[in-house]
């Protein structure tokens, strides 16, 4: 609650439109933009829901004084009602518990009008109102020996019981032929085996299977999942989120249609969510337990679902010329149908509902609801109305389709129908009409769904028959009544708290339970320094493993580059990890930009970058290795644009606010074929993209680096990449920090995979750009310096015809005439003119005034470039030695306005890159002017 108050102003919020007492609570309806909250899923917007925790205040906050101040009345509400939607009353409406009363009266202005009323979220309280009701003795009696197994770890073993437990049935040659298929490496079949070895057994157990990044992990579980299914066992598979339960649940959908003979019926698998937070789309809304609600509920509604559509059509075929003959009596007036077509007419009608409802039946029901007779009654009624309708299609039928509706007695009048032109089919539809008859009855008594406009009831109803279900950890209370469900397979594992995981172990019919996950990530989250103190973040997993339980090691990966994995492996993992053959071949070789500064695994180091809090003090960003980055992206936009190939490129940032920087920077700049995500690295957890940025942020002198030194948080953002992982950040702060980072860096030195981000040019341009730091620029020796008239200004040769006017347009309005052939212009950009040999300027950011006093200016020899044929100049004036053959460069970084003092002006060397061509340069001349000018900084800087 605390750390929610301090950062109210990132909180959503939504206006309150109206509010009524009953009964000691408050029923609010929330402004109708909110209703668009929910399916924008933005920050900004806000619906609220049940467990939600708000402040009711007459003003918008956007801190916390904004509701303290001046005694301004505020209020603590909780949602007890609303906001789902699956309820049958509006999500407009929610019902509140408030602190303190709220009267309307109270609410009014001097001028007799409403306050506005606005409600600020803060936090959802939900899943731990779950989890202490699990704490409770009889929740823990729901499941005594599975929980009892989790508490008592490790157990005395009992020798009779485990020779009882050898005995179970273990049909493995069924199980180890289904799984060969699978394409399973020897770990994964070894894991997937000792988790069914462990199902036979009489007592609760649990099965441990340790996924580091990239192993196949979700692979193993969705082909666990589907052997489970085969083998007609009961499982419910959660995860601590949304976005990893929707990965897992979409992986086994994916095999269930590539492996399973039969995919008419989905049913039995379950996708349970929030509809906002889950966000499902795709092949997924066909086992999402909202969409199958929605459409489950045209076929159980009392005047339009199955058993009206099965009565309709049974009245149809019993009693259709009787109500043929009813229909003619009420029609007084028009026209009047013959048989023929009243009897089509009803009958298309009837027969597509009949389809389309057992369409949807048949798919989102499981088949263990209908029962195999009825759904052999239902195919084989589907078959006859079939031939019905054909029937219907024929003209030579038409006047005889009365003796098919006539015949209803147990022996027909053979001898009328052979009489008739088509007596011999006329007898065959008679008899099928009968069947038809007989069989619809049978389901009408025998048919057991639900006949109801509830979704609340259609929903407990899908939940309770389901055998496979998805869903989060928090979400598994909805599934408590659901007695089908024998194994629980719970997905990361290592990011859940203990006491969360009671939350699923409460269900009775539980037996056995397998936990997939890795320590060596991110655990789960936990703010409170009391809480993390005891123990409360760690999970059964992590716990499990240190009391040496058994677990089954993925030892093979199958997603980084080798010389991304290696770092990792050996500092993580002890080397027990290998790389699979697919990583090690040519494919994974990718080359996305030129130079050895962007190869597979790359340390980038960024000297010049300086860690900063944001503006609200809570979150840091490093505003060097933004532009840094937008560098990158810009250069892989291009390059990606030239060869049409998509990328998937995640930036990943340790703090907030430099997410929110380079989201930003970036503004609404679109990528073409590349594909762009910026996360927290606990937004990355369980991603993996083709290239990653990593902004390691921290900068300063003391090598003090926060929690960027979690070993595990730091394991996350280095296993994200498939083929190439480029490290920003400062290696002076990296190694003084003495943690994982220092050795990473030297690791990046050793394999000669660390490179100074001030030896790329353009990286090297967007760094001056950012921090105002001088660049080089090429000027003719001809060049005059002057500070009369308006500060500092440099007298330029100008270029013959015709040329001449269009460089003159381009300095204007910062020229001044001056004498003949030379123009006089501020500093600016420099290029050079490849026809004319000539250095053009133009106009600069900083003009000093004439007023202004400068007490001197000193110079070092700029060495021009010769492969550049622009160079730049930010806010720098430019001086020339007229004595020696040179050019100088001056760095005036402290000068940022006309109003300043200038007292010196400092100097900064111009070193040619490494990889300039440069040839026949002469060793340059020092004046004895700037070794004066030298020699009195230095003296000011000693001075005591």
């Amino acid at each position: 609650m605390s750390s929610s108050l301090e950062s109210l102003s990132t909180m959503p919020s939504v206006r309150i439109s109206c509010i009524e007492e009953k009964k000691g609570k408050y029923e609010i309806c929330v402004a109708s933009d909110s209703q668009t909250a929910k399916s924008c899923n933005q920050p900004e917007c806000y619906a609220p829901s049940v467990g939600d925790i708000m402040i009711l205040s007459d003003v918008k906050p956007g801190h916390i004084s904004d509701i303290t101040r001046n005694g301004r009345p505020y209020r603590v509400a909780f949602v007890t009602e609303g906001g789902d939607e699956d309820d049958d009353s509006p999500t407009s409406k929610y019902v509140i518990i408030s602190s303190g009363k709220i009267d309307a009266s109270d609410e009014k202005c001097q001028d007799g009008k409403i306050k506005p009323l606005f409600a600020a979220y803060l936090l959802n309280i939900v899943t731990y109102i779950r989890i202490w009701r699990c704490l409770d003795y009889e929740a823990v009696r729901r499941n005594r020996g599975l929980i009892q197994e989790m508490v008592h770890y490790p157990r005395v073993p009992d020798i009779h019981q485990e020779r009882t437990e050898d005995t179970g049935s273990f049909d493995s040659i069924t199980i180890w032929t289904k799984l060969s298929t699978m394409d399973l490496n020897n770990s994964q079949n070894d894991a997937v085996l000792n988790c069914f070895s462990k199902m036979q057994r009489n007592s609760s157990s649990f099965s441990l299977i340790w996924g580091p990044p990239g192993t196949g992990k979700t692979k193993t579980i969705s082909v666990l999942l589907w052997l489970v299914r085969e083998m007609k066992h009961g499982t419910l598979t959660c995860a601590p989120t949304n976005l990893a339960i929707k990965q897992v649940a979409s992986r086994f959908l994916r095999l269930i249609k590539e492996r399973s003979f039969d995919t008419s019926c989905l049913g039995d698998v379950l996708l349970i969510g929030n509809k906002q937070r889950m966000c499902v789309d795709g092949d997924l809304k066909e086992i999402y337990l909202h969409d199958r609600v929605r459409k489950l509920l045209g076929c159980f509604a009392p005047l339009t679902g199955w058993r009206h559509i099965l009565s309709s059509l049974s009245d149809l075929l019993e009693n259709g010329y009787s109500q043929y003959l009813k229909y003619l009596q009420d029609q007084k007036e028009g026209d009047k149908p013959s048989f023929f077509s009243y009897s089509k007419k009803r009958f298309t009608i009837i027969y597509t509902d009949l389809r389309r409802c057992f369409k949807e039946l048949l798919f989102h029901v499981p088949k263990s609801s209908i029962l195999e007779v009825n759904y052999n009654n239902i195919h084989s009624i589907l078959e006859m109305l079939g031939d019905f309708n054909s029937m219907f299609q024929q003209s030579y039928i038409r006047d005889e389709i009365k003796e098919v509706f006539l015949y209803n007695t147990s022996e027909p009048d053979s001898r009328n129908c052979s009489l008739m032109k088509h007596g011999e089919t006329i007898l065959t539809l008679g008899k099928t009409r009968l069947r038809c008859l007989e069989q619809l009855n049978t389901l009408l008594n025998c048919l057991k769904l639900p006949v109801t406009s509830s979704k609340r009831i259609i929903r407990d109803f899908c939940t309770e028959n389901a055998s496979i279900i998805f869903c989060t950890v928090s979400s598994s209370s909805k599934v408590i009544s659901n007695k089908k469900l024998e194994l629980l397979v719970i997905d990361e594992a290592a990011q859940l708290k203990e006491c969360e995981t009671l939350i699923p172990l409460r269900l009775r019919t539980l037996k056995h339970a397998v936990l997939i996950g890795d320590e060596c990530q991110l655990p789960a989250t936990v703010k409170s320094k009391v809480t993390t103190d005891a123990l409360f973040g760690r999970s059964l997993f992590e716990r499990l493993s240190s009391l040496e339980h058994e677990k089954h090691l993925l030892s093979v990966q199958y997603r980084m580059h080798p010389s991304i994995s290696i770092f990792p492996n050996t500092s993580f993992y002890d080397g027990k990890i290998s790389d699979a053959p697919s990583v090690m071949q040519n494919e994974h070789q990718k080359k996305y930009l030129p130079g050895s500064m962007f190869g597979p695994y790359t340390f980038v180091n960024i000297e010049d970058g300086t860690e900063q809090f944001d503006e609200l003090g809570h979150s840091r960003r490093n505003l060097v290795e933004v532009i840094v980055i937008e560098e990158i992206l810009c250069n892989l936009k291009r390059a990606c644009c030239k060869t049409k190939k998509k990328v998937t490129v995640g930036v990943i940032c340790p703090y907030t606010a430099q997410v929110v920087a380079i989201q930003e920077k970036l503004g609404k700049m679109k990528f073409g074929p590349m594909q762009v995500k910026i996360n927290s690295i606990d937004g990355f957890q369980g991603s993996e993209e083709d290239i990653i940025i990593l902004s390691t942020v921290r900068s300063n002198t003391d090598g003090v680096v926060g929690f960027l030194s979690n070993r595990q948080r730091t394991n996350v953002c280095l296993t994200r990449a498939r083929y190439c992982l480029w490290i920003l950040g400062n290696a002076t702060t990296l190694l003084r920090s003495g943690s994982i980072w220092a050795d990473l860096v030297r690791n990046a030195k050793d394999r000669r995979c660390f490179f100074n981000g001030s030896n790329d040019k353009a990286i090297s341009r967007a760094i001056a750009k950012q921090k105002g730091y001088p660049t080089r620029v090429n000027v003719k020796k001809n060049t005059h310096v002057t500070t009369k008239n308006r500060g500092v200004w440099v007298e330029v040769p100008l270029p013959n015809e015709p040329n001449k006017q269009d460089f003159l347009s381009s300095v204007s309005p910062y020229a001044r005439s001056s004498s003949s052939g030379t123009v006089i212009v501020g500093e600016l950009q420099c290029s050079r003119d490849k026809q004319k040999d000539v250095d053009c300027i133009v106009v600069p950011s900083i003009i000093l005034d004439k007023e202004e006093d400068i007490d001197y200016i000193t110079a070092l020899p700029h060495v021009p470039n010769k492969e550049e044929d622009a160079a730049y100049i930010t806010s720098l004036p430019i001086v020339l030695d007229k004595e020696e053959d040179v050019n100088y460069i001056i760095d005036l970084p402290h000068i940022t306005n006309k109003e300043e003092d200038v007292k010196d002006i400092t100097i900064m060397p111009d070193i040619p890159d490494k990889e300039d061509n440069v040839e026949d340069i002469a060793k340059p001349i020092i004046p004895y002017a700037i070794l004066c000018c030298l020699a009195t900084v230095c003296v000011c800087l000693l001075r005591p």
